[in-house]
């Protein structure tokens, strides 16, 4: 693409490293994550996740295929159980595992080719065309999105002179305006707003939705309010509000992209719900 856009060849490549991980029930008391390293210097994570569960990565694999068609190996989920049977007095076995993914980072390839040991930083390339510029982002990962986008404004600074000063540092993500970022206090205040509302929801909708809650919530008085339940915590109205402000489109993105619905409902009630999306909501999405 930089070379059909701008003409331009840039030097520098990128390597597709597939990460997989896994979700299993959670096999220790109490709320602490670990980090442990496994004899190839690889480290693990194993941290509390949904409430019950317990998510595991990750592995660094080169891969080559498409990034919508990534899946784990049977070999890295077996690599991953052992990893954590290395550390954990109650061990991992094949069937405790409920759910596994990948996804697929574009780091930068500096051509010794051991995926774990590629940098996770980025590279800026800006070209100029006909005036115009064109910047190439090389690696880099989600977890430093933020500064990332704020030093490539700073790029193509020059070529925006009305761009104002930086601001992304002190703004709270949609959700995160919680007063004095005190997350206790907010979920203490959620049981005053909503004491109709059983616990599991209301972390559910407090840790996903924040200080937007009550554009889920939409004015209910009773969990009759939230409108047709599918199982789980799972109801209509976070439904509408996935499809209306955060870009769910289709019965997928809601049960297991948006949220993890999908590791609390029956296979049967996911094909209903399904059914329901299909029928009610995908023409609104």
């Amino acid at each position: 693409m930089n070379i059909q856009i701008a003409g331009a060849n840039s030097s520098r490549n990128v390597g597709l490293v597939k990460g997989s991980h896994i979700i299993v029930p959670k096999f220790w008391e109490g709320p602490n994550a670990y980090l442990v390293q496994n004899h190839d210097k690889r480290v693990i994570f194993i941290n509390p996740y949904e409430g019950n569960k317990a998510l595991i990565g990750t592995t660094d694999i080169s891969y080559d295929g498409r990034a919508e068609d990534v899946t784990p190996d049977e070999s890295e989920i077996e690599y991953l159980i052992a990893v954590v049977n290395r550390y954990f007095k109650e061990k991992l076995r094949r069937e405790d595992v409920l759910e596994s993914f990948s996804g697929v980072r574009p780091l930068l390839d500096d051509g010794q080719g051991n995926p774990s040991a590629v940098k996770r930083d980025y590279v800026f390339d800006l070209d100029e065309v006909d005036g115009a510029p064109l910047l190439n982002i090389f690696g880099g990962k989600i977890t430093t999105f933020r500064e990332l986008a704020e030093r490539g404004m700073h790029k193509v600074a020059d070529f925006s002179p009305q761009m104002g000063k930086d601001w992304t540092e002190s703004v709270a993500l949609p959700g995160g305006g919680i007063e004095n970022a005190d997350y206790e206090a907010f979920s203490e205040k959620l049981k005053t707003d909503y004491p109709w509302m059983p616990r599991s929801l209301r972390r559910h909708y407090g840790r996903l939705y924040g200080a937007r809650i009550h554009m889920v919530v939409d004015g209910a008085a009773s969990r009759d309010d939230l409108d047709q339940h599918f199982g789980g915590d799972l109801y209509e109205a976070e439904v509408r509000y996935l499809v209306k402000h955060e870009w769910a489109q289709t019965a997928e993105d809601v049960l297991w992209r948006r949220t993890k619905h999908r590791l609390d409902l029956t296979a049967d009630e996911q094909a209903a719900f399904a059914q329901w999306f299909d029928a009610s909501l995908s023409k609104a999405a």
